[in-house]
């Protein structure tokens, strides 16, 4: 990856390190003016040129190989055909009469514990048209920089002046700078991130969207889990292996609790047999646990069957710890790794009282699609942004978190003749 070379000019860049062709170290105020210049070279939403530079990038992720599931969803997710179909959807959403047009400059600050949320924030906001600045995660794989350095050479292949991605130093003031300068902020992390940027300044007319801290979990029908013959249980386990051990939980689309409609006495044999099924799944892939994380999911477990909150604990199978609760109640164990609990309900009307505002996705197996629709409309008033069926909990979609990200994106300009 192409980045200054460290020097004497550090105090004179304040720390700011632009990534790709012609970066390097940057002053404050060369910094505006490269903002400042880009905001004036915005594009309509899904121009030709920026649907091919991002769909060219999406071919080679596809064809090279080697890239993990996550890097490889991303460019499925960003091939010409998905992009096509994203614009299509775009633009039929738009009222009669009404133009899109790009807010302006946008700046995304993305977390540091789930890589590839920079890459869609990123997508999204340069499809629409928008000029971009992103933070880096201060620390990023190897992945990352590949994928970065594909989409950094496609920038500058075009001459594109209105992108840039850089780091500057975690104490600094840039980001209030940056902010000032920005129509729209897109602030992904915990609460305290989030609370950090809420209070500064943006652009006379500028909007903030937050992702703060969410809590996500799963909904299984007992009796469809119950029904599944061990072909059927095994590929249920390969799915819900990905919403668990990828990002370790800690995405915040990870569950953290599964809710099974059915009785305990009919029902737990068969949610047994998927833990343990969920078990041979990841060891299929490789996954391991560290020693000392493997004590915290134990300790996690028998503390909670020392509070009376657990009936059984299943903990000597080091991947998957799980937790069987006495009762359905709200809880919010994020010790992640494989670690969950297990709870039963009398049906999907049973989750209001276990639903917070903060809960973001609830993956599902085994109930008709109208069941799901009626489910979701009684959560309305109580939390929950998103459904989706089990094993697609971390698949990225542009309507996140309550937002139709898109449409922040842009200004809405009524034409009337």
């Amino acid at each position: 990856m192409q980045r200054r070379r460290r020097g004497e000019r550090r105090g004179v860049s304040d720390g700011i390190e632009i990534f790709g062709p012609g970066g390097g170290a940057l002053s404050r105020e060369a910094l505006a003016e490269r903002l400042e210049a880009g905001r004036l070279r915005l594009a309509a939403p899904f121009s030709p040129a920026r649907k091919a530079l991002v769909a060219g990038v999406a071919e080679r992720i596809l064809r090279g190989g080697g890239f993990s599931p996550a890097v490889t969803h991303f460019g499925f997710w960003t091939r010409a055909a998905a992009l096509a179909a994203l614009e299509k959807g775009f633009m039929a959403r738009l009222a009669p009469d009404v133009q899109a047009r790009p807010r302006g400059l946008a700046f995304h600050l993305p977390p540091q514990n789930v890589e590839t949320v920079f890459l869609y924030s990123w997508a999204l906001a340069y499809l629409v048209g928008a000029a971009n600045v992103v933070r880096l995660p201060a620390e990023m794989s190897g992945e990352m920089r590949r994928v970065l350095d594909l989409f950094l050479d496609a920038l500058a292949e075009e001459g594109e002046g209105s992108q840039l991605f850089l780091t500057y130093p975690s104490g600094s003031d840039l980001g209030a700078a940056i902010s000032a300068l920005s129509d729209v902020r897109l602030v992904w992390g915990g609460s305290a991130k989030v609370a950090t940027f809420a209070s500064l300044p943006l652009r006379d007319g500028g909007k903030s969207l937050s992702f703060g801290d969410r809590f996500s979990f799963s909904v299984l029908d007992g009796a469809a889990l119950a029904a599944l013959d061990a072909p059927g249980r095994d590929a249920l386990a390969a799915r819900l292996r990905n919403d668990v051990f990828v990002f370790d939980q800690m995405a915040c689309a990870s569950p953290h609790n599964i809710y099974i409609v059915g009785e305990r006495a009919a029902h737990l044999e068969a949610a047994e047999a998927l833990m343990a099924a969920l078990s041979g799944a990841a060891a299929a892939r490789g996954y391991a646990v560290e020693t000392g994380h493997a004590i915290r999911k134990m300790v996690s477990a028998f503390s909670a069957a020392a509070a009376g909150e657990a009936e059984k604990v299943d903990w000597a199978d080091p991947i998957v710890t799980a937790v069987v609760d006495r009762e359905a109640a709200r809880r919010e164990s994020r010790v992640g790794g494989g670690y969950l609990r297990l709870a039963f309900i009398p049906g999907l009307e049973a989750l209001p009282p276990l639903v917070r505002p903060h809960d973001q996705t609830i993956t599902h197996f085994g109930f008709a699609p109208e069941a799901v629709r009626a489910a979701a409309a009684a959560l309305g008033p109580y939390g929950v942004s998103r459904w989706a069926p089990v094993g697609a909990a971390l698949d990225f979609d542009f309507v996140w978190d309550g937002y139709d990200i898109p449409f922040e994106l842009v200004r809405c300009v009524r034409i009337q003749c």
